[in-house]
């Protein structure tokens, strides 16, 4: 079984911190990840590039769901077109196997969502290619064919 199709199991804080072996081989899943120490404990950071803040927005709205649903909440930090995605055990002041599990599914909830982008993308293109650029429908005024008269 893969990190991304497991569970997060809960934890009451008596769980031992991952050894840096554990860490190291749970990396090898989200190569992408970053650990990083902040004050001697360490996290897992991420950030993504979006190309709007509705994007990044959305993005933010989804990895929060993801985290209510499996009951372990990162810190987010949302910025005009990025997103960085904190994910450690605060009950144990460092990484578990559950941030590990998080973080796949975050980078899976972000692949899902630039698919979403990708799909409506090319609904915009065909649109606009079922209608001739000179003369899109509802246009009122000259036609790329007709010449404009200046006063």
């Amino acid at each position: 079984m893969t990190l991304l199709q497991e569970e997060c199991v809960p934890c009451t804080g008596s769980e031992p911190k991952l050894t840096e072996e554990e860490i190291k081989e749970l990396w090898l899943e989200t190569p992408m990840w970053q650990v990083e120490e902040e004050d001697g404990v360490k996290h897992l950071r991420r950030t993504f590039e979006f190309v709007s803040f509705s994007e990044a927005l959305g993005f933010t709205y989804h990895v929060g769901m993801l985290a209510e649903q499996q009951r372990h909440h990162p810190v987010l930090t949302t910025r005009y077109r990025s997103v960085t995605v904190d994910w450690w055990t605060h009950a144990i002041g460092g990484l578990h196997r559950n941030d590990f599990i998080m973080a796949t599914k975050t980078d899976q909830t972000y692949l899902d969502l630039q698919d979403d982008v990708r799909k409506k993308g090319a609904v915009t293109q065909a649109s606009e290619e079922s209608f001739p650029a000179s003369d899109p429908p509802g246009w009122i005024g000259n036609t790329a064919e007709e010449e404009v008269i200046s006063p």
